[in-house]
């Protein structure tokens, strides 16, 4: 069961978008996937308890530290292929992946240079949780909210940024979607959007699949390589 955790101490990043996209590409793919929702204002719930949510997806908060482990059995219950965690915008927040046992960890950020240096603070922090567990854990950003039609100077100073830090980064950047944020107002997934006439659904479709084939490739990589 690949375990998936979204992590950084900034707020608004997008990690609960990513992890979002990340399980309705895999349950498109027919695999089951247990999500945790450790961000207290519970957006994954909220999400869950619109219409439309696809059946191989079960939500299982986990508002505080001390919810994880519960959530995480009630999670295990439903025999998921995929487990992943998404976690609250904060220091807090981000120890809480410490008590999993990960394949990948994720940083999203958009590209301003406070993220950036988040992000190399959540780097640091994964790269020493590893360190403590006896194993380094994989660890990647993603860029996030990228301008469709430009690349913005911002973005080239962030990518130099990360690389300086030798941090690596996801191949596939998520672009600025409309039909991304509707995702939580109208629930479900893609299908469910267009449905509901939301624009621009199969350009977000086609970038969330490049996304969780990004994903793919590196746990398999990681993979071949552990063997």
């Amino acid at each position: 069961m690949p375990t998936v955790a979204f992590v950084n101490p900034k707020g608004g990043a997008g990690k609960t978008t990513a992890a979002l996209l990340l399980a309705l590409g895999l349950a498109e793919q027919g695999q089951r996937v247990a999500m945790i929702d450790s961000d207290p204002n519970k957006p994954l719930v909220h999400w869950a308890g619109l219409p439309g949510r696809p059946d191989k997806i079960s939500v299982h908060p986990a508002p505080m530290t001390q919810d994880i482990r519960d959530a995480l059995r009630e999670a295990q219950r439903k025999q998921p292929d995929w487990l992943i965690l998404d976690t609250e915008g904060s220091i807090r927040g981000a120890m809480n992946f410490t008590t999993m046992r990960l394949d990948l960890v994720l940083t999203p950020l958009a590209s301003s240079a406070i993220e950036a240096l988040q992000a190399i603070k959540a780097a640091e922090m994964v790269a020493q949780f590893g360190k403590r567990g006896g194993a380094p854990l994989l660890h990647r950003c993603l860029l996030t909210r990228v301008p469709a039609a430009l690349r913005p100077r911002s973005l080239k100073q962030v990518v130099e940024q990360l690389r300086e830090s030798d941090i690596g980064i996801l191949p596939t950047a998520l672009i600025e979607k409309e039909a991304f944020r509707m995702l939580f107002s109208v629930g479900g997934s893609f299908d469910q959007l267009e449905r509901h006439g939301v624009s621009g659904v199969p350009a977000a479709r086609a970038n969330a699949q490049g996304f969780l084939a990004a994903v793919l490739e590196l746990l398999a990589q990681a993979k071949t390589q552990a063997a």
